[in-house]
């Protein structure tokens, strides 16, 4: 009998959005998710997740230098050198197409962005404005690709609202997911962290996407940010007009204030009874 899972995110126009964070990507199963998910979710991925595929020969050496020290006890030699392994296969699926093609990203200017809709043009300063509000919050900017993965994928999250969107990450052994550590700042909190969980959802619309996490050795999580601040931003930004703005006027902006973070694994109904 093949497993369900406790998922519904609701059928409407507009398919949810799917931001694969890169821990999740590098998991076994994290290709064929993916790219079964893009098919029924408009599915993101972090803008960081490129510098990884072009350093595969270096992580797959050094795996620790691909950061994520936010991981945890998870993060140990073995976990890392997994998902190093998981590096080429990406980075060929990347390449000859077939997944970039099928996925949406941010890129460092609007061109070299994939983005659903042409009308978009607000987000990439919207996404940079919570990058760089995040980075003041913390008083760390990141060095190493995970860890600018995590803050891109909370980032992005926070910058397509009010659209319906999750990211898909890695789930936590016996509380929140490992992701949700790397919102707990250097010298203070950014987040006034309520965990209550999200609703319990069962229907079918994602749920044959998901099915390979049967297989997989880590569970998974969703993560959805609400940061209300965030929507008060501009929507109709050029990257003319983000450049003459500047970074530094975004710093004055407690783009955090008030956010939440909701957090439910996604685990096979069976395993689950």
């Amino acid at each position: 009998m093949a497993p369900t899972f406790p998922l519904s995110l609701g059928v409407g126009s507009r398919p949810p959005g799917i931001i694969v964070d890169a821990v999740f990507a590098l998991s076994p199963m994290g290709l064929a998710v993916t790219m079964a998910l893009s098919s029924r979710a408009l599915v993101w991925l972090p803008r960081g997740l490129a510098t990884l595929f072009d350093n595969d020969a270096l992580f797959l050496r050094q795996p620790d230098q691909m950061g994520g020290a936010w991981l945890g006890a998870a993060a140990g030699p073995e976990l890392l050198a997994g998902m190093a392994a998981q590096l080429d296969p990406w980075r060929r699926a990347w390449q000859n197409g077939r997944l970039s093609s099928r996925v949406h990203w941010i890129g460092d200017v609007q061109y070299e962005s994939a983005l659903p809709d042409r009308d978009q043009s607000g987000l990439l300063p919207r996404f940079e404005r919570c990058c760089a509000s995040l980075d003041f919050h913390r008083n760390d900017s990141p060095s190493r690709s995970l860890d600018e993965c995590a803050r891109d994928v909370i980032a992005l999250a926070a910058a397509l609202q009010p659209e319906r969107v999750y990211v898909l990450t890695l789930a936590g052994i016996d509380g929140a997911p490992p992701l949700c550590r790397w919102l707990e700042p250097q010298g203070g909190q950014v987040f006034d962290r309520h965990w209550p969980g999200l609703p319990d959802w069962s229907d079918p619309t994602l749920g044959p996407a998901l099915s390979p996490l049967a297989a997989a050795e880590h569970c998974a999580a969703l993560v959805q940010i609400i940061a209300p601040a965030v929507l008060a931003l501009p929507d109709g930004w050029s990257d003319d007009a983000w450049d003459e703005a500047g970074a530094e006027d975004a710093l004055g902006e407690d783009l955090w204030d008030g956010a939440r973070a909701l957090w439910r694994p996604l685990v096979p109904m069976e395993a689950a009874a």
